[in-house]
């Protein structure tokens, strides 16, 4: 809220409440003569005098304890000095009134009674009282008038004290003692008095029963007193006992801290000390001391303290993470780029380091996995068109909420099986030995990142987004079998052998632009890649998942690009595509096929190919056969674009479609769905 708001904002006052409603009802209960009325402003009545009653005790509980009413301690804002002089007279006059009101109704009381005393005593002796009689109808009148006028007086002496409500908690604060001894002399006076004045005036019989309820309610305010007493006691020794725990958890965080600390500071010196075995055995005591700042709790209740120490635990636990993942960053101890390139030909003591290495840093990325342990309870389903896994929230004891740092680290050992949430292998260096088969990935980054050696991410899967963007593959790379949940970005990326993507699936947007496929290019559904070698790369078998588009704009293929049987369930853009050793896309399904401006230099297959939507192939430099889109089939549509090929035909007139004077590849033919959905087919196209 803004200041100026704040400022501006008023406080309506509650003894202005408290006023118009005990000035009218006590009113308005002596002058209400219906029955039903007078309940239920009695109804009302009756739970504000209990609420004054409790107000007043809660001056006596706070009392002896101040520091519980939390409004006595706070700081008291000045008020200008004319708002308080107003607000000052008001008061007064309101009280005067209040104040006169009062008087007024004991004066009414009193003549009342009087008149009551002198009606019962001019009544004859053979009266009765049990007769119906217009003297009887006129006692009872008075009786009840009495009764509501000494409410009305009771519920206005209340109001009064409203006024004087500071002075009467500071007099119980200060004189407890004498207000408790005052108010039994005073209670043991009434229970004398009042049954004598009420016989007297003849308002009632017998005064033994009023005088016994009239000590009783003596004797309660003593026992009354001694609860409250006793209340304060426990109060007190609660809050002591409270302030005593507060200090004890303290002392207990401050010294498990300090022995945090401790170890923390042995762990990571051991972790660089540069020996193997006290590198191996600090990993395990800065993971375990990770875990003890996340299973902690503190002993007090104080919500303040725990959300405190749980964002400390968080702190210091992504530190534990950092000190982890700078040791994966490092280059082994005396081992160069070079040096690891080399691994195959490395001998003797700089080898056993190495493996040595290769030992405790897949520890580090062992105890990473036991942490996030919920990636393996994500479930991917097996057809492709089926719902996505939600998002699984990490588990607050969980790694999953961390960010690992592994840029530019060298990675020369296997991590298979293991599991990487919010990993950056941004600019890493991947040697002899790296695969991440069966690996599950959450929000991974691989950008220009170098694998020298073969690499496998077979079975893998990418939860959220992966980049690959700007990555070079200087050997063979195979996703085979390999799951991309979220978005892939492949652009720019260099790939120096073969690419197998066979069997992968594509749940989201997959992008290759740019890219040089420079090997033969394998698989079933597309990418954004480079590769630059002799060889080929494999999409057998993939699929891309509904409404997710693949784009391949302006990528090369060095070798030969092996679609076999693919599925693009999408939109699938090869635009300005170059595929200079041959391409085969055969018995694959293509909802939208878009190879505008692309050139196919050794031919290209198509043989057996569905268009369930579109397919343009406009300005396409292409070195077809006669063959190249024999079996073809296409949706019955005109949006089709096939000019610029040599070897184009038209598809006879028949009953069913008048489409003869478009030209379409040989032996191609189109579809259409009829009302039981079954396909009826055209006749073939033939040559010209």
């Amino acid at each position: 809220m803004p200041e100026s708001t704040q400022k501006t904002k008023k406080k309506f006052p509650r003894w202005i409440l408290e006023l118009f409603t005990f000035i009218f009802i006590p009113y308005l209960i002596v002058y209400i003569s219906s029955p039903v009325i007078f309940g239920i402003l009695l109804l009302i009545g009756i739970p504000i005098f209990i609420f004054l009653y409790f107000r007043l005790t809660n001056y006596i509980i706070d009392s002896e304890n101040p520091a519980g009413h939390k409004k006595m301690n706070l700081p008291q804002t000045p008020k200008p000095e004319e708002k308080r002089t107003k607000n000052h007279f008001l008061k007064r006059f309101c009280l005067a009134i209040l104040i006169l009101i009062t008087i007024t109704q004991i004066f009414l009381l009193l003549v009342n009674i009087n008149n009551y005393r002198e009606t019962m005593i001019n009544l004859p002796d053979s009266f009765s009282f049990s007769a119906k009689s217009q003297e009887l109808s006129n006692i009872h009148s008075l009786q009840n008038i009495i009764f509501k006028q000494m409410l009305g007086v009771i519920l206005l002496i209340f109001l009064i004290a409203c006024f004087f409500r500071e002075y009467i908690k500071l007099t119980l604060q200060n004189h407890i003692l004498r207000v408790f001894v005052a108010t039994v002399i005073f209670g043991g006076i009434l229970a004398f008095a009042i049954p004598s004045f009420l016989y007297n005036y003849r308002l009632i019989g017998e005064t033994k029963d009023l005088t016994t309820a009239l000590l009783g309610v003596t004797g309660g305010v003593v026992a009354l007193f001694s609860l409250i007493k006793s209340h304060q006691k426990s109060e007190l020794e609660r809050e002591q006992l409270e302030v005593q725990k507060q200090k004890d958890s303290r002392e207990h965080i401050r010294q498990l801290h300090n022995s945090y600390s401790d170890r923390f500071d042995k762990a990571v010196t051991e972790l660089n000390s540069g020996d193997s075995k006290d590198a191996f055995a600090a990993v395990y005591k800065l993971v375990h001391l990770a875990d003890d700042w996340l299973e902690y709790k503190d002993l007090s209740d104080n919500e303040k303290e725990q959300n405190k120490l749980k964002n400390r635990a968080q702190k210091e636990t992504q530190t534990i993470i950092d000190i982890l993942c700078k040791y994966i960053r490092t280059m082994p101890k005396t081992c160069t780029n070079k040096d690891l390139q080399n691994i195959k030909t490395i001998q003797g003591k700089k080898k056993n380091l190495i493996e040595k290495e290769a030992e405790v840093r897949q520890l580090i990325f062992s105890e990473i996995k036991t942490r996030t342990d919920y990636l393996k309870r994500i479930n991917i389903p097996n057809d492709i068109n089926a719902p996505l896994p939600g998002e699984k929230e990490p588990p607050e004891d969980s790694w999953g909420r961390y960010t690992f740092n592994f840029f530019g680290a060298p990675i020369f050992y296997s991590l298979d099986g293991m599991h990487f949430p919010n990993s950056d292998f941004s600019e890493a260096n991947f040697y002899e030995g790296s695969s991440f088969c069966s690996t599950k990935f959450q929000e991974a980054k691989f950008v220009n990142a170098t694998f020298f050696e073969d690499i496998k991410f077979n079975n893998a899967k990418f939860l959220g987004q992966t980049l690959f963007t700007e990555s070079i593959f200087k050997k063979r790379v195979s996703f085979f079998s390999v799951n991309f949940l979220g978005e892939l970005h492949s652009s720019k990326i260099d790939v120096y052998g073969i690419a197998d993507y066979s069997a992968a699936r594509f749940y989201d947007l997959t992008i290759f632009h740019s890219s040089e496929f420079h090997k033969d290019l394998k698989g079933h559904s597309g990418s954004h890649i480079n590769w630059q070698n002799q060889d080929y790369t494999l999409f057998k078998a993939v699929h891309t998942a509904p409404r997710k588009t693949i784009e391949w704009h302006d990528t090369k293929f060095y070798g030969y690009v092996d679609f076999y049987s693919s599925v693009f369930n999408n939109d699938a853009l090869f635009r300005d595509v170059e595929f200079m050793e041959g391409c085969n896309f055969l018995r694959s399904t293509f909802k939208t096929a878009d190879f505008k401006n692309s050139k196919f230099t050794r031919g290209a297959g198509f043989q057996e190919v569905t268009f369930t939507h579109r397919a343009y192939y406009k300005n396409v430099n292409s070195w077809f056969q006669k063959d190249s889109f024999r079996g073809a089939e296409y949706i019955y549509s005109r949006d089709h674009e096939f000019p610029g090929f040599a070897c184009l035909g038209t598809i006879p007139k028949d009953r069913n479609f008048d489409v003869g004077s478009y030209l379409y590849p040989l032996g191609s033919r189109f579809y259409k769905i009829s009302k039981n959905g079954n396909k009826i087919y055209s006749q073939y196209a033939q040559q010209i």
